[in-house]
């Protein structure tokens, strides 16, 4: 490969398999990111097993220069998952990758706090996108973060100058309606969590407005996206990794987009070659593209979202002239001028008049048009006339765009090759003495797997009659050739030390067999010694000890309730049994924020009311958040939420010494007792269980030490939040919500919440009939949360009470609370 400049950013590309991982190293990544058949945001790829991870980590570091490969353990924990979580990351620590993605708070900690070695990368799925985000997660130990994909190329370029350690861009690759790590639409309507690698791709559904005024389509289906054109100015603003999405692609598609993009960031590509590359990816895969808000925040929602039809195009070579029937055995053939050369075998598709998903057929039969010879390949520049499948087709109407959707020679120009098994075998470094004496000898190996402190040793002693040597001075190089042969163990000899200061000589058989021994007892060792340590500290933090039964009840008259509103909406009053009023500021003035909180303050005293941050501020809006805070701060306003990690930063940078009384929403999710000891330690004290838990984990947290669990009795649940507007065949109104009934016939509502555009179920979210069960194992705070209600839907106090009393309404559900969580 050519050398490259040493200024440029990393080049990381998607692992999904084996196979993808070395197509990306092949043709120019500069690491590579997979994931573990558990704990990956992907868990439907296929993933790659230990084994195979070893090979793949043995293969990119033996490179010039050495890969880097980065595993991804990004999903959000639930409790009986630690140990296991516990012992994945020693795993990966031991094979030497190079650093783990997370998004959980639990993982976060174990591996910062018991394998210390291990780089962090705070993945996308925590959503950072300020920032106050970036320096909370470098202050918990990350050395990279990778931003949200809604952040502009300015925004990232002020990020990259302020950050203090590595920011990673995507570049290319799908695009999730909602902030990663903020959809739960998935989870709610069917129980697979896009949080935990499960996502079943609801945004990418039919959806039909409810008034009925047009035709079903995809209002929320985005385009991929595609950041090429701006590569210079993406070197330039300081990001240290450019990503390319797709661990559910194939091999064929890594090697073809790592290529593109290889050649695109070293500047070694001309228009023409660009324009070839551009096609042969699309023929793999592609959806149209976009390249979301890299210019700026004013991008038509209709330049990013496709409403009309989803899944893979390809690449546009023609339309269609004609669909002609041959009288001599009825066939019926699409006529159209290609600008791409054709061969059989090849894959064509047809966007139709109705939407949805393409019409594809193969390239079974192939001919110049006019001619009835059959032809195997056509150049690019004349009519062809291709056979259409013999069973019904739909009418392609004329002038319809032909897709290469499937091309046998980009299959040929990206051949894999596999590298020799040779290559792919991960040894680690072992110092081994050699002591030669007349009655025997002793060989002592040690290896430092942990730390440079605390060495794993093993010592074998051979008694055995040893005699001078003829020629002493090859006893070294015997010595030597013999360490040298470590076979299938892991080791390999990093400095040998002999001491034979009688010259005497030992047999290379009877020194082959004490070799095999001692790495055999020095793999025993570093076994044990990895075992204990996940022990010690699965001990230490209480992992994998039943939680359970520790609450006690809770009686009726200690239960705590809290209600959440958005501040810059009416106060709402006549609630009974109110302990607490939690306010969403949003992002108001520091004087709108007064004169909204002297409303509230004329009905609920401030010892009552807590003041929380909104879980998405832009950089344009942070400096005027913090200014809010500030006078707020000043106020003497002591009591927050926080919906976020770069919340929570800003509001301990500004209180100074002032005593704050800290808890959080449930968007900084805690699904596991490790991640809550986590957020006790950014000072919360009390924070809301996920929405879409289920009833055994959110027990299984009430007994444990941290903060206070609070359950979520109501809320018509965010399942989407998105900077973009939903498209369909009207534009969208920031004033007026839209409603869109799904293929199920659910009703979603979506609506402007804060500057966001933001999706509700019709139905809301209610756990009130499970409220009582709850405070048996020990729930004392339980919450509803009014704040992302659409108007009009919520008739208050009848809900409250009804709330209180534990009635739910016919019209609700429960999400995975009963069923499960994937």
């Amino acid at each position: 490969m050519t050398s490259r400049p040493e200024m440029l950013p990393e080049l990381l590309s998607p692992a999904g398999d084996s196979d993808a991982a070395y197509a990306a190293l092949h043709f120019g990544a500069d690491a590579i990111y997979t994931g573990l058949p558990r704990f990956s945001a992907r868990a439907d790829a296929v993933n790659l097993s230990l084994a195979e991870l070893e090979q793949v980590v043995a293969y990119a570091h033996a490179l010039t220069p050495p890969r880097r490969v980065y595993v991804a353990l990004n999903t959000l924990l639930q409790e009986h998952e630690l140990a296991d979580a516990l012992r994945m990351l020693d795993t990966v620590d031991a094979i030497g990758v190079d650093a783990v993605i997370v998004q959980d708070l639990g993982v976060l900690h174990l591996a910062r706090h018991v394998f210390p070695r291990l780089r962090l990368h705070a993945s996308t799925q925590l959503a950072v996108h300020n920032l106050d985000g970036v320096r909370a997660l470098a202050a918990l130990g990350c050395q990279r973060v990778v931003l949200a994909r809604e952040t502009t190329i300015d925004e990232a370029a002020a990020i990259c100058r302020e950050a203090g350690i590595e920011i990673e861009l995507f570049v290319h690759g799908a695009l999730c309606y909602s902030y990663s790590g903020l959809c739960l639409y998935s989870s709610h309507q069917s129980g697979r969590s896009g949080n935990r690698g499960r996502c079943a791709y609801c945004c990418r559904e039919p959806f039909a407005p409810e008034d009925g005024d047009a035709r079903p389509g995809f209002p929320f289906s985005m385009r991929d996206l595609a950041l090429a054109p701006h590569l210079p100015a993406l070197a330039a603003a300081g990001a240290a990794s450019l990503k390319i999405e797709g661990r559910m692609k194939s091999a064929i598609y890594v090697a073809c987009v790592t290529d593109y993009y290889r050649r695109k960031l070293d500047g070694r590509l001309t228009p023409a070659e660009e324009a070839t590359l551009v096609q042969d990816l699309q023929t793999v895969f592609s959806r149209p593209w976009t390249q979301l808000y890299a210019g700026g925040r004013d991008a038509p929602s209709s330049t990013i979202i496709d409403a009309v039809a989803i899944g893979h195009r390809g690449a546009p070579i023609g339309e269609s002239q004609a669909v002609l029937r041959d009288p001599r055995d009825g066939s019926r053939w699409l006529r159209f001028a290609t600008r791409r050369p054709l061969e059989k075998h090849d894959g064509l598709q047809i966007d139709l008049p109705r939407g949805g998903k393409p019409f594809g057929f193969p390239v079974d039969d192939l001919r110049r048009s006019g001619s009835a010879r059959l032809a195997f390949t056509v150049p690019a520049g004349i009519t062809v006339e291709v056979r259409l499948p013999a069973e019904e087709t739909p009418d392609i109407p004329l002038g319809s765009t032909v897709f290469c959707s499937a091309s046998q020679a980009v299959r040929r120009r990206y051949q894999i090759p596999r590298p020799r098994a040779a290559d792919c075998r991960l040894t680690r470094p072992a110092d081994v003495r050699v002591t030669l004496a007349p009655e025997g000898f002793t060989l002592h190996a040690a290896a430092r797997i942990d730390g440079p402190d605390r060495p794993v040793e093993a010592t074998i002693a051979t008694p055995l009659a040893l005699t001078a040597a003829r020629q002493p001075d090859r006893t070294a190089d015997a010595v030597q050739r013999a360490l040298a042969r470590s076979g299938d163990t892991p080791w390999q000899v990093a400095h040998l030390t002999l001491d034979d200061p009688q010259g005497l000589f030992v047999p290379a058989s009877v020194l082959n067999e004490a070799r095999r021994t001692l790495f055999a007892m020095l793999t025993e060792q570093a076994e044990t010694r990895r075992r204990a340590r996940c022990e010690t500290a699965g001990q230490a933090l209480g992992i994998g000890t039943p939680h359970a039964n520790r609450a006690a009840a809770i009686p009726a008259e200690e239960v705590r309730w809290t209600a959440k509103f958005n501040l810059d909406g009416p106060v709402h009053t006549g609630l009974t049994r109110v302990d607490e009023i939690v306010l969403n500021i949003g992002h108001p003035t520091p004087a709108a924020a007064r004169n909204a909180l002297q409303a509230w303050l004329e009905q609920v005293p401030r010892s009552r009311l807590r003041l929380a941050l909104p879980p998405i501020t832009r950089p344009s809006l942070e400096r005027a958040l913090h200014a809010t805070l500030e006078a707020l701060l000043a106020d003497g306003w002591t009591n927050w939420e926080c919906a976020d990690l770069g919340g929570c930063h800003a509001l301990r940078m500004r209180a100074a010494e002032m005593p704050l009384n800290l808890t959080a929403d449930w968007t900084p999710s805690g699904m596991n007792h490790v991640a809550r000891q986590q957020l006790a330690e950014l000072g919360i004290t009390r924070s809301v269980a996920s929405p879409e838990d289920v009833e055994a984990n959110i027990v299984a947290l009430a007994g444990v030490p941290g903060p206070a669990v609070e359950v979520l009795v109501w809320q018509h649940t965010p399942l989407f939040i998105s900077e973009t507007a939903p498209v369909l065949t009207r534009e969208a109104s920031r004033e007026a919500p839209l409603m869109f009934v799904n293929r199920r016939g659910g009703r979603v509502i979506t609506r402007v919440i804060d500057d966001r555009w933001v999706t509700v179920a019709e139905e809301p979210f209610c756990l009130a009939a499970h409220q009582a069960g709850l405070q048996r194992a020990g729930i004392r705070w339980f919450r509803a949360d009014f704040a992302w209600s659409p108007p009009d839907t919520v008739r208050l106090p009848a809900c409250w009470d009804d709330l209180l009393s534990g009635h739910a309404p016919a019209a609700s559900h429960t999400a995975n609370f009963l069923r499960g969580l994937a």
